[in-house]
């Protein structure tokens, strides 16, 4: 029993000194696109590549990148009344390198005749930059 106390209060520390621990992220330009599936009805949804400013974390992610698949989902239920939406976004360093995945993922459902393919253009959607706030000891504590 008094062992288990003192493992739990190693991690209990453990966890208050990581917290305490500053992320350091940077601002950064990303070309991303969104997609977003639609299970039920085979409608598949792709954003056209996009600039975006976004905080990179230093092992390569975006911070807070599930935002950006919100805001997809998001418009997709509000504005084109889609419900059930699974979103992810695509990202990259370089223009080129988001429009060769973009590319490869465009032919892989053109292709693919069992779905309706739909294409968002800028003009109708376009991806916000998030604002980065660092995780505080109070957030760990929810």
């Amino acid at each position: 029993m008094k062992r288990m106390t003192l493992m739990a209060l190693a991690l209990m520390v453990a966890v208050t000194f990581a917290v305490g621990e500053s992320v350091k992220t940077k601002r950064q330009t990303v070309y991303m696109f969104g997609f977003a599936v639609g299970m039920a009805d085979s409608v598949v949804v792709i954003t056209d590549v996009q600039k975006v400013e976004a905080f990179a974390l230093p092992n390569g992610f975006l911070a807070d990148r599930s935002l950006y698949s919100l805001q997809l989902n998001n418009y997709l239920l509000s504005k084109r009344e889609m419900n059930n939406m699974t979103c992810a976004i695509y990202y990259e360093k370089t223009r080129a390198k988001a429009e060769k995945r973009y590319e490869k993922m465009t032919k892989r459902y053109r292709d693919d005749h069992a779905g309706v393919l739909t294409f968002l253009g800028e003009d109708e959607f376009q991806f916000q930059a998030e604002v980065w706030e660092e995780p505080t000891s109070e957030d760990v504590k929810k």
